[in-house]
């Protein structure tokens, strides 16, 4: 039976062609469009992705922040037929950044971070940005281009929970018209087991933009086990990451397609979520359609899944609805239902999970 999730890729890519436009961006768009979608961890409305919010602070200071309340409510059915039900009122992000430009070459960045039962206050990023046109690099405390995360919900898609890498790295890339290549160098925070500690981690990716509207392209991670999702620690093999997406966008929606996984399964005793003695091979897919409904007013609808991935649904759907009452403020609401695989579904309490259906409202508020 061939794979839904590739199935799904290879027909948004032919559908998504059609709804290109002809007109190209300049350079130096292309490039300030895939730096902020490299660096991005948060998806809401994409007015608040745009550039611009950043309150000037002197010449070479500028600041800007992102405040989230989230209130959500879940009910769980677990492979006995119990049903749990829970919910909770956060402080979901509270993100604080700031901007230095030294020259029109040489620029910096220092971001803040604090997500409630999550994140204590750290630093998010903090990196020197250069600009060669047509090279540019990036160097310190980054989120790896490994995957790309295009999403218009509240909950991050499942993509970005299997593949989202923040390391120190060095990012070297080369941009023309039609194209963008990165490449990236790092220290990763898993080693093979009596392995000694170097850099020897590393990645790329790749984006093609033929016109205005329409993206597509791929990444390459050479060690799975470094992304946030932590799911090993040391390890006997070695298991590379790869991506591929395409996204196709006008002025009144579109449509997003993205798969990510591992090049080959890990070895049984480092994971094996459903103890077969098989390893595991994880992947996630994840597939956004969006329309602008009102200047003020955006729906999406989501279709993603996984495999072998612990703790995550093997199939998901929902839909979003956000609103823009006022400048910089969103209101979302947001539905997803999830059903998990036995095995691979887990309770925070450890126990096995069938089903799981969650609503989310989210005020957001970007300055």
């Amino acid at each position: 039976m061939k794979n839904p999730a590739i199935m799904l890729l290879i027909s948004a890519l032919l559908s998504l062609t059609l709804l290109s436009q002809a007109a190209a961006a300049t350079l130096e768009e292309r490039l300030a469009d895939l730096e902020r979608r490299q660096s991005e961890l948060y998806h809401t409305l994409a007015e608040k992705k745009a550039a611009g919010l950043a309150t000037p602070l002197g010449e070479r200071l500028t600041f800007s922040g992102l405040l989230e309340v989230e209130a959500t409510a879940a009910s769980r059915r677990q492979d006995d037929g119990r049903t749990q039900s829970s919910s909770d009122l956060v402080l979901a992000t509270t993100q604080l950044g700031l901007g230095m430009t030294f020259t029109d070459r040489v620029r910096g960045s220092i971001n803040f971070l604090y997500e409630e039962d999550t994140t204590d206050l750290e630093v998010d990023e903090a990196s020197v940005d250069l600009n060669l046109d047509p090279f540019f690099a990036r160097i310190g405390r980054i989120y790896l281009p490994f995957g790309v995360y295009h999403s218009h919900f509240i909950s991050d898609p499942l993509t970005l929970e299997l593949g989202e890498t923040r390391e120190t790295a060095a990012l070297l890339g080369y941009g023309r018209n039609l194209f963008s290549l990165s490449l990236f160098a790092f220290n990763g925070d898993r080693e093979r087991l009596e392995e000694e500690d170097h850099i020897r981690d590393w990645g790329a990716s790749l984006v093609f933009t033929p016109v205005d509207g329409l993206e597509f392209g791929g990444s390459y991670l050479s060690d799975l086990a470094d992304t946030d999702a932590a799911m090993v620690t040391a390890y006997e093999r070695r298991v590379a990451g790869w991506s591929a997406f395409v996204l196709a966008a006008g002025s009144k929606g579109g449509i997003s397609a993205e798969i990510l996984g591992a090049t080959r399964a890990f070895a049984a005793a480092d994971l094996d979520g459903d103890e077969n003695g098989m390893g595991d091979r994880p992947r996630a897919w994840n597939v956004e359609a969006f329309w602008t409904m009102r200047d003020d007013l955006d729906l999406a609808l989501r279709w993603e899944g996984s495999d072998e991935f612990l703790g995550q649904p093997r199939r998901q759907y929902g839909l979003d609805l956000s609103w823009s009452p006022w400048p910089y403020a969103t209101l979302s609401l947001e539905y997803l239902r999830g059903e998990f695989s036995r095995g691979f579904g887990l309770n925070e309490d450890g126990s096995g999970l069938d089903r799981r259906d969650q609503v989310t409202a989210q005020l957001a508020l970007a300055f």
